[in-house]
């Protein structure tokens, strides 16, 4: 096979769970002392704060991250309305207006990692919305805890995600809780973040590095072990609860599945992308995409 294809992750089976989707304020108050130690003590290593559009400067950050109990991100949501992550960030990048696609690109300039929030929210321009901004986002939002519990028709945002792969945009996929305290508990959707087994000490821009290279995969309950490319074949592993793995190309198209949380697949030549996704019921996780590199 003389087509490569692009692996974002390494042999590390070291993964960091954590939720990208946070809020201090809105509907309810929780102090990060309070809602900290909460995800820290359902085994969370991290959280980024997302308010809407202010983000904690460096001495709201210390002093938040003595009382947080695991690894705390700054960051910020940004817009009125088609709402945009800025991960790893203490200032607000400013847009130059209020569109969609001038905030992404304004937001990708600051440096942090850049995440199109909960499209189902805006079923008539948010497709359209992230359609103009792809170039500009690291990734889209393929679940958001908070707009399942209120109805909303967190599936098709795997369809949509697949939509944009397929039209040649390069995009990773979260999931995160959308934490609100009055409106949601948290534990219903988080991202793994692979880091090296050696590093002892992590810190939130190693977290940010890895989020923008790709480097980890989203989950609504289940785990991924490792997922290797070597000499044509993929190798996927999955966590005790995976009851089935899947090989996903372009369109959403089913190119492989087997029973059990071992995979071994014979890549397949001309695809621009393909991805795996874990499966027990209802409950999934999804890796990012593996783009063709030629």
């Amino acid at each position: 096979m003389s087509e490569e294809y692009l692996n974002p992750y390494s042999s590390s089976t070291r993964w960091l769970r954590g939720n990208l989707h946070h809020h201090t304020c809105c509907s309810g108050f929780m102090d990060i002392s309070e809602s900290g130690p909460m995800f820290a003590r359902l085994g969370y290593d991290f959280i980024a704060v997302s308010d809407h559009n202010m983000a904690p400067d460096q001495e709201q950050w210390r002093r938040w991250q003595d009382q947080a109990g695991l690894i705390l991100i700054p960051g910020e949501e940004n817009g009125t309305s088609g709402h945009i992550l800025e991960i790893g960030t203490h200032v607000v990048s400013a847009p130059p207006d209020d569109s969609f696609a001038e905030r992404a690109r304004a937001l990708r300039g600051g440096g942090g990692f850049i995440v199109a929030c909960h499209p189902q929210e805006y079923p008539v321009d948010g497709a359209d919305n992230i359609r103009a901004a792809a170039a500009d986002l690291h990734a889209v939002e393929i679940f958001n805890g908070l707009r399942e519990a209120s109805g909303c028709d967190e599936p098709a945002n795997i369809a949509l995600w697949d939509e944009l792969l397929t039209a040649g945009n390069r995009l990773w996929g979260a999931a995160n809780d959308d934490f609100h305290f009055a409106l949601i508990s948290p534990g219903h959707g988080w991202n793994c973040v692979q880091v090296p087994e050696a590093d002892e000490t992590v810190t939130w821009e190693t977290i940010v590095r890895q989020l923008q290279a790709g480097a980890f995969y989203a989950s609504t309950h289940l785990r991924f072990e490792q997922i290797l490319l070597e000499d044509g074949m993929l190798s996927v592993t999955g966590g005790h609860r995976v009851r089935e793995l899947l090989v996903i190309g372009p369109g959403g198209e089913l190119l492989h599945e087997t029973a059990g949380q071992t995979l071994e697949w014979p890549l397949q030549s001309g695809l621009p992308y393909f991805r795996v996704e874990a499966r027990a019921g209802i409950k999934r996780a999804w890796s990012q995409p593996l783009f063709n590199a030629t």
